[in-house]
């Protein structure tokens, strides 16, 4: 596939907000890993906590686990970021991954490093609700932080479109933070506050979620509380924003209002995953019907 095919657009709108902020936080998520990783990180034992390369890749393999992949399968990757994870599978496991982000940058820089490796990663420049696989081809699909920037509260868009390319007995498995809990009042307003910041549409309510799943042929939904095991890498994002801001000052620039808004969210965020009566961070697998 050539590079023009690849940054060709999908037919499906692409939300302007969306590439904007990825635009705009580039620097900021580089910070926040080399390689391109986009996620929260998974910890356990022996791993120390301040390895964050370490735990960002655990979370990849956490996920990727669910899927039990083997050399021959084909999986997507649905919002795939720079294509960091996608490479880490297809080293990792041989798979095939077809990978789906709206940000040209994430393209190039994801395909270049594919090549370099010469793993069998594909990048593709489109939107994940519209990912022009053939139906029923795809063996297994994830997605790490990514479905919630599907529409609605339950995002069916893209769970529908999840659905149509996995095969029959196909597995998903995703990461995300979901809502376990209508907000009101001053926690109304900082849910709010860190979709804007992300450029998030809302995040997911996990009953919504669920319901979506079941609706579109998913069943054998299962649904692990990760909360715990994110907290160490979530920890970072402390000193990391107050090294950004001193930075800033002393170099006399000033931030970008959308970096600004993304330091916020991540604020916010920390803030909202202590209230577990209100925020979850869920791994969610299951099976096509």
């Amino acid at each position: 596939m050539t590079t023009a095919e690849l940054l060709a657009p999908s037919a499906a709108a692409i939300d302007p907000r969306v590439v904007d902020h990825f635009h705009a936080s580039a620097a900021l998520y580089k910070l926040w890993s080399r390689e391109g990783h986009l996620h929260f990180g998974y910890w356990q034992w022996p791993t120390a906590p301040w390895d964050r390369r370490a735990m960002l890749e655990a979370l990849t393999q956490r996920v990727i686990r669910e899927l039990r992949p083997r050399a021959d399968h084909h999986l997507a990757d649905l919002g795939c970021g720079y294509g960091s994870s996608a490479r880490l599978v297809a080293r990792t496991y041989g798979c095939a991954v077809q990978a789906f982000t709206v940000v040209k940058e994430q393209v190039k820089e994801g395909q270049t490093k594919a090549a370099q490796e010469d793993l069998p990663v594909t990048m593709h420049l489109r939107d994940f609700r519209d990912t022009g696989l053939t139906t029923g081809t795809m063996d297994g699909v994830y997605a790490l932080e990514s479905l919630c920037y599907g529409s609605g509260q339950g995002k069916a868009d893209v769970l529908a479109e999840a659905a149509r390319i996995l095969r029959p007995g196909g597995r998903i498995a995703l990461v995300d933070g979901f809502i376990v809990k209508p907000p009101t009042g001053l926690r109304k307003r900082m849910v709010r506050t860190v979709e804007d910041g992300w450029a998030v549409p809302c995040f997911p309510r996990l009953q919504a979620f669920v319901r979506a799943m079941e609706h579109v042929g998913f069943t054998d939904i299962r649904i692990t509380d990760l909360s715990y095991r994110v907290a160490p890498s979530a920890a970072h994002g402390l000193p990391l924003m107050a090294w950004t801001k001193l930075r800033y000052l002393f170099t006399g620039k000033r931030l970008d209002p959308l970096e600004s808004a993304h330091l916020k969210s991540c604020l916010y965020g920390i803030a909202m995953g202590t209230q577990r009566d209100l925020f979850r961070y869920l791994l969610i697998t299951a099976h096509k019907h």
